[in-house]
């Protein structure tokens, strides 16, 4: 399990893009196999501020051969502003044999330009 903290600006729209492997060899999901990021205030809550799933948020990139998990705007508007709230990126393997991949704080960022500069 690896453990990586993310922060990005308040009401951008960013791309993370994830490998899978297994015992070493990057691999692409089986059809059974699901992947879930879920960003939560607490681990002891089952209430989470987003989710994201695979077709709903997270993507298979066959050029890069990775995962990519889309953030939206309206997924962080209402998240405040540097207060650390976790997330964790976890594979369902023939949909019931849960692997947690990633672990980490989940930041929000101030920004400054929230109209298109011309």
């Amino acid at each position: 399990m690896n453990n990586v903290n993310i922060k990005i600006p308040k009401i951008d729209y960013q791309i993370i893009s994830l490998s899978v492997k297994e015992d070493g060899v990057e691999s692409q999901l089986g059809e059974n196999d699901k992947i879930y990021m879920t960003v939560a205030s607490s681990p002891n809550t089952e209430e989470y501020i987003f989710q994201k799933s695979l077709d709903n948020g997270i993507s298979y990139n066959s050029e890069t051969e990775k995962y990519e998990i889309e953030i939206l705007s309206e997924d962080t508007k209402d998240m405040e502003v540097n207060k650390p709230y976790g997330y964790d990126i976890t594979i369902y393997y023939d949909g019931d044999k849960p692997k947690q991949k990633v672990i980490g704080t989940f930041e929000i960022t101030d920004k400054y330009t929230f109209v298109e500069v011309v």
